[in-house]
């Protein structure tokens, strides 16, 4: 048999989550026991099962690393501990104030488009005027979203500076797989980079007119109009329920006056379009 000072020890569930974590977030045992208020020898002895952490030590070791809401439920069960944060279907009474909120953003956002978005890009609800510019989204699966969005088509057709924005959009959903961990959002990135492999790599030129946007979003080619946009998200930051934690509400916003009437001129705000 193998001495005590040869055997290896093993890692708990709670350790190798922990573990994984902190690689993600690129940091050292003796950084985060500084960031969580406790040791290196703590961390150390948690990592590789020597010990046990309360629920206690996991909240601060979950805020130290940014863990996600849903994540931190899964951190909680790998340590043998009882799951803080409930988690409803979206359509569950639960979060009625959650769509109520949700549905008046979306209604006083109009003419302009707003989406609700859920975990892993599915798309939850949409205005009126998200409809009309891109019909259908909310009934596609997240991989039919990527190929819209990525791939070949009457997105790539409508969108005058795609290839600035797909660029953004990747940049977007690494941030998220680095985030979250979510093992769907990051097949879906190896989608999404599938798709646009042969995407050249360009540097942004300096915009020496200041004619330019801040940010890098769509400019719409609609009925032999340019419109150019400015979007904008907006999450619940303080949320304590798994869904409602990961939910988005993106907001698309006309950039120019030009713009602008040219929303207005596809979407009244009661239901009905221009003819």
């Amino acid at each position: 048999m193998p001495s005590k000072s040869t055997t290896k020890a093993v890692p708990s569930p709670f350790g190798r989550r922990l573990r994984y974590w902190r690689g993600l977030r690129g940091l050292s045992q003796l950084d985060l026991a500084a960031a969580a208020g406790t040791t290196s020898r703590h961390v150390s002895f948690v990592e590789t099962g020597r010990s046990r952490p309360g629920a206690e030590l996991v909240a601060r070791l979950a805020d130290a690393l940014a863990i996600p809401v849903r994540e931190r439920n899964e951190l909680l069960a790998a340590a043998g501990l009882s799951p803080t944060y409930p988690a409803y279907s979206f359509d569950s009474p639960a979060l009625q104030s959650v769509r109520d909120v949700l549905e008046r953003v979306l209604h006083q956002h109009e003419p302009y488009p707003a989406w609700v978005i859920g975990r892993g890009l599915r798309f939850l609800a949409a205005n009126q005027g998200a409809e009309i510019l891109f019909p259908g989204v909310t009934a596609m699966s997240p991989e039919q979203v990527i190929d819209l969005w990525f791939g070949p088509g009457p997105y790539r057709d409508q969108v005058v500076n795609w290839a600035d924005v797909v660029r953004s959009t990747l940049i977007t959903l690494r941030r998220e797989v680095l985030v979250t961990g979510d093992p769907e959002v990051a097949v879906l990135l190896r989608r999404a980079e599938e798709l646009t492999r042969d995407l050249p790599v360009q540097v942004p030129a300096a915009d020496e007119d200041g004619d330019g946007l801040p940010v890098a979003c769509p400019i719409l080619r609609l009925n032999g109009q340019l419109v150019r946009t400015i979007s904008t998200v907006m999450r619940f930051d303080h949320a304590t329920e798994v869904t409602t934690s990961e939910l988005r509400v993106e907001l698309m916003f006309p950039a120019d006056e030009t713009s602008e009437a040219t929303f207005r001129r596809l979407v009244v705000v009661s239901g009905t379009t221009e003819a």
